[in-house]
């Protein structure tokens, strides 16, 4: 029992040396809402090609990030500064922030996949519609010209260049052929001699 009691006061100890946020900090839920716009905010920002213009931009839309979450720069860079002094809050914080942002890159990403798919099948109806324009003679047409000149192609070609090469490859398979006869059968002669 007295084992029991020593466990539970020394848990009371842990739990009150634990640290609280105070009441001027901006709490872990709000301050993860607000991270989270001000990381989109700055992957948007990055994008502009003017530093001038980011700047500008960057102002004002951080200006109306406090003023959704009702707060202002000092008292962010106050809770930031307290977080960093407990980066274990701030790490639990970054896990909300974080996965909040990866379900956003989700959805976009299914949407733009969606409009991908959209415009691939406009296209394939619209080449689809333009083909089914085109008559069908004109198409056959097209079609016997490609095999005549196929078969032209073809007839041009000489038979008597290519039979000499044919004759030619033919005769040096035979002589290998026949070497090797030779060499297997002097080899074979040798093995029972000795």
């Amino acid at each position: 029992m007295k084992k029991f009691c020593y466990a539970g006061l020394l848990f009371l100890l842990i739990a009150g040396c634990q640290s609280k946020i105070p009441g001027n900090i901006i709490q872990p839920d709000k301050m993860g809402a607000i991270l989270y716009d001000i990381h989109v905010t700055d992957a948007y920002i990055t994008t502009l090609a003017s530093q001038d213009s980011a700047k500008k931009v960057s102002a004002a839309y951080y200006k109306g990030i406090y003023q959704k979450f009702d707060t202002d720069s000092a008292g962010y860079t106050q809770s930031m500064n307290f977080y960093a002094e407990h980066p274990d809050l701030l790490s639990k914080i970054y896990e909300t922030v974080t996965a909040s942002l990866k379900k956003s890159k989700d959805s976009i990403d299914k949407v733009n996949e969606k409009i991908l798919k959209a415009k691939t099948a406009k296209r394939a109806k619209a080449v689809k519609d333009s083909l089914a324009k085109i008559d069908p003679k004109v198409l056959k047409i097209e079609a016997d010209k490609k095999a005549k000149k196929t078969k032209d192609s073809l007839e041009k070609t000489k038979p008597a260049v290519i039979k000499p090469v044919v004759i030619k490859k033919v005769k040096k398979e035979r002589i290998l052929k026949r070497k090797t006869q030779l060499t297997t059968a002097k080899t074979d002669k040798e093995v029972k001699e000795s």
